[in-house]
């Protein structure tokens, strides 16, 4: 092996791949060995005919859709890794591994989200396995044939089997019949649009371990934004051409964000989690039906409505006409069987379309200012990622009756202190009796450039909180969802809570992984007046409040503070580079009389509290035009004061 080979490292797997290659030729490597192909089609070929892993044939009996095959061919790839096999030439290894992965497709093995994701970065045969199997069977429709032949296509028939077109005439059905089969239907339908197949070839790997997901999109990928509702993966954005993608991408980017808004929002395991966060979907509930002087008679507009559930509380509640909106087709078509089957489709109407666009063709019933209440769950991490305030506040303004409520009409932006106990750093200290510096290292590292969202326990909060934002929704303006805050001091808690104390569940195996065998020692209760806090970052959340300005009976507040149940939003941490030392509420140690070392807010001289400002802007790439940016300034103080280092990040 040459030198260049050893120092590939964990990259060998791609040193086979000729970076000078002529623009028209793709390599690809072997299925199931190291060897490389000149093209994906020879390789899939060789893949046939050495080991009897013939995609053609696997297409045909087992019916593999387009998505269906990505991920056949990277489970394919992952059973070759994991047996050993992708690494090396060893003929035999590489057909076991091949009649194992043909064995775990017969049984669906591969039918799994993460297998959407490429095993072999820049996999030619992702890109064109169709020339391979043909285009019949990767589920080309004959009209570009019976074009190329100067034959018409018959486009009424074809309609018949589209599922676009199939969503739309569903989504703008006023047949009570669409049934919530057809809805699912239409759903999955809408996965093999064809403009996703596009951004699924830009799939990327899972967040890290600390970052389960990105606020600050700025940071991730290029051509990824991360949707509010889905925390295991984030969602693809069309990407700029590039040399390996011979196909051009003819699309702004802004109507590819939306597309990937509405579309992400028209899988159905999305809105279980948004329906089975309680505390959420109470809120909504107690507001609709608890507030009679409210929607009584009322003329409700449901901005985003989903599944139709907050429509459908809106009617049980006593409206007297309900209008739901949503951008997503198969969602439309879903709320309406929804509104049909629980039988208040005398009252809710449902909408299908992008509320802007909806407002400039005036296609909301009802007409301008005609609506006595505005509902919507807008909130996104962080309040404010996805932008879909906006929205709310165009339809506000345009179908809102002067002095009409907004549900809910006040949000605030909350900020506190957390400790080490918060983050990922304490599993790591003892692994079954070793220490794994370097993963903390990394981890850390890229939890100072990201705004981390992550839900936490209120015994790992070490201060007091402050408010750093209240929106009235009712009034807010669009300029208004941008801003720096005021300053805030937040200081160690009064309550007894330290929130570094001995916390079992945060170390390997929830303690039990945790030996004691490690150079590191085992934590001692900390002293509570001699022992400073160190505060690791600033945790972020929101609170919405359906005041008694528009629900006399029976205001409530949705929380999605760490001290409250948890909801699906979690919380948004923002992490120091360095902690800052705090004295702990009451301690005597650190007094007047005691000698003081150091920079401020170091272990030799803690800080009395930390003044704590952020901003929030939309990202300007228009690539990212849904996304959120978060800058945020602290400074530790002293009690009199005196101010130490200021910081931004």
């Amino acid at each position: 092996m040459s030198d260049d080979e050893h120092d590939n490292g964990e990259e060998g797997d791609f040193a086979d791949w000729n970076e000078e290659e002529d623009e028209g030729q793709r390599r690809a490597r072997c299925l199931f060995s190291s060897r490389t192909h000149p093209s994906p089609t020879a390789a899939l070929a060789h893949a046939a005919d050495a080991f009897g892993f013939d995609l053609r044939e696997l297409t045909a009996r087992y019916g593999l859709d387009f998505y269906g095959t990505i991920m056949a061919l990277n489970y394919a790839r992952t059973v070759a890794k994991d047996r050993g096999a992708s690494a090396g030439t060893d003929d035999a290894e590489s057909k076991v591994a091949a009649e194992r992965a043909i064995e775990g497709i017969a049984a669906g093995e591969h039918r799994d989200e993460r297998f959407l994701v490429p095993a072999l970065e820049d996999d030619g045969v992702l890109f064109e396995w169709e020339d391979f199997v043909g285009t019949d069977a990767a589920g080309q429709d004959d009209d570009d044939e019976e074009e190329e032949e100067g034959v018409e296509p018959n486009h009424d028939e074809d309609d018949e089997d589209d599922p676009v077109v199939n969503a739309e005439m569903a989504a703008s059905s006023t047949d009570p019949r669409v049934t919530a089969e057809l809805a699912r239907q239409l759903s999955a339908a809408i996965e093999e649009n064809d403009a996703l197949r596009l951004k699924m070839l830009e799939l990327t790997g899972e967040p890290e371990d600390d970052a389960p997901t990105n606020v600050g999109a700025a940071l991730l990928p290029a051509g990824v934004v991360t949707s509010k509702r889905s925390t295991a993966k984030p969602i693809p954005v069309a990407p700029s051409p590039r040399r390996s993608d011979p196909r051009p991408d003819r699309r702004s980017a802004l109507p590819t964000v939306d597309e990937d808004y509405f579309g992400g929002y028209g899988f159905f395991d999305i809105h279980r989690t948004m329906l089975d966060d309680v505390p959420r979907t109470a809120a909504y509930r107690d507001a609709l039906e608890r507030n009679p002087s409210l929607i009584k008679g009322a003329k409700v507009l449901d901005v985003g409505c989903g599944t139709g559930i907050l429509s459908m509380f809106a009617a049980r509640g006593g409206a007297s006409a309900v209008v739901g909106v949503d951008g997503a087709a198969p969602m439309a078509a879903c709320a309406r069987a929804n509104v049909a089957h629980n039988g208040v489709e005398d009252v809710v109407s449902i909408v299908q379309g992008k509320v802007e666009e909806l407002l400039l063709k005036g296609d909301i019933p009802g007409g301008a200012n005609s609506y006595d209440v505005l509902v919507s769950e807008w909130m996104g991490y962080g309040l404010l990622f996805e932008s879909m305030l906006d929205t709310v506040i165009a339809a506000r303004d345009a179908m809102l009756k002067p002095g009409g409520a907004v549900l809910p009409d006040v949000a605030t932006i909350h900020v506190a202190g957390f400790t080490r106990n918060a983050t990922s750093q304490p599993f790591w200290d003892d692994v079954y009796g070793f220490e794994m510096p370097a993963v903390q290292a990394d981890l850390a590292e890229e939890a100072a450039k990201l705004a981390v969202v992550h839900g936490i326990k209120s015994a790992h909060v070490c201060t007091t909180d402050g408010v750093v934002k209240s929106l009235d929704l009712a009034t807010v303006t669009v300029l208004d969802t941008e801003f720096s805050s005021e300053e805030v001091t937040i200081t160690a808690r009064t309550d007894g809570v330290r929130g570094d104390e001995n916390d079992d569940s945060v170390k390997a195996g929830g303690g039990r992984g945790a030996t004691g065998l490690t150079q590191r020692p085992a934590d001692p209760a900390p002293d509570h007046d001699a022992e400073p806090i160190m505060c690791h970052g600033i945790v972020v959340w929101f609170d919405t409040t359906f005041s008694e300005r528009f629900c006399k009976e029976s205001p409530a507040v949705l929380t999605t503070s760490p001290h409250a149940e948890r909801t699906h939003w979690a919380q948004t941490l923002l992490h120091f580079p360095e902690p800052v030392a705090l004295v702990p509420h009451g301690s005597f140690w650190w007094g007047k009389d005691q000698p003081k070392m150091g920079l401020i807010g170091t272990r030799t001289n803690p800080a009395r509290g930390i003044k704590v400002r952020i901003g929030m802007a939309k990202c300007k790439e228009e690539e990212r035009a849904r996304g959120l940016d978060i800058s945020l300034e602290y400074e530790p103080v002293l009690e009199d004061g005196t101010p130490g280092t200021r910081k931004a990040r």
